[in-house]
């Protein structure tokens, strides 16, 4: 039997009020679909912050970074991937002031030794789907009134939400999104989200630029947010 075979459909586009203001999209997301070890992560550059698309794109990289040297043990814990991603951002982003770069993360690393971490600091979903169609969302830190959770903003250990889980089994679909999609889903239509991706888009030879098309037109009146979505799932 060859190796299991991981399939990634992902896109970020920008949203209305960006493209009206000429500003680019400052979603980013980057995945490595491997079937020894997989990774995917999403980050939402913080509108607010001038250098915020560089925040994001450096938090992608950081995290993949962090993965390549968290994965070479099989004792590893989350925190420890965590403080590599954050140590990690910093040196990705030089220059840039992180204040001005800040950007949230949700991640799911899979370390090749039979396990996975899930992490998020900030806004955005991270949930996967059984092959049986039960749906599990990976539970958010809740923000007090006037707090961001961000990379980049004040914060510490505790303000991530993480856990190790099992890797993606065969059948079973990974979501994450970040606030642009997620605050427009019902939690009841997540599953039906993600067969909606591996059924009308896995089969596609362009799916990223198939959902991007329907990232643009995004069925929910008066959206204004960038969008990305990223699915992962073993056939």
């Amino acid at each position: 039997m060859g190796p299991v075979v991981v399939r990634v459909v992902a896109s970020s586009v920008r949203g209305p009020s960006h493209a009206r203001d000429g500003l680019p999209c400052q979603d980013a997301w980057l995945a490595v679909a491997d079937a020894r070890a997989s990774l995917a992560v999403v980050c939402d550059g913080m509108g607010s912050r001038t250098r915020s698309r560089e925040g994001s794109r450096a938090a992608t990289l950081a995290t993949r970074d962090a993965w390549r040297l968290w994965r070479r043990s099989p004792v590893g814990s989350v925190e420890d991937l965590i403080r590599l991603v954050e140590a990690a951002w910093r040196l990705r982003l030089g220059r840039v002031p992180a204040d001005e770069a800040a950007t949230t993360c949700l991640l799911y690393a899979e370390d090749g030794h039979g396990r996975a971490a899930q992490a998020q600091l900030g806004d955005g979903l991270i949930a996967r789907r059984s092959p049986d169609g039960a749906v599990a969302v990976h539970p958010t830190r809740s923000e007090g009134f006037g707090l961001t959770l961000a990379l980049g903003t004040p914060h510490t250990l505790v303000d991530w939400s993480f856990t190790l889980v099992e890797p993606l089994a065969v059948g079973e679909v990974l979501l994450l999104a970040t606030d642009g999609v997620s605050e427009d889903i019902e939690p009841g239509r997540l599953g039906d989200l993600a067969a909606w991706v591996v059924d009308d888009f896995g089969p596609l030879q362009r799916p990223g630029r198939a959902l991007a098309h329907e990232l643009r037109n995004w069925p929910v009146p008066h959206h204004q947010d960038d969008k990305t979505l990223l699915v992962m799932w073993k056939p």
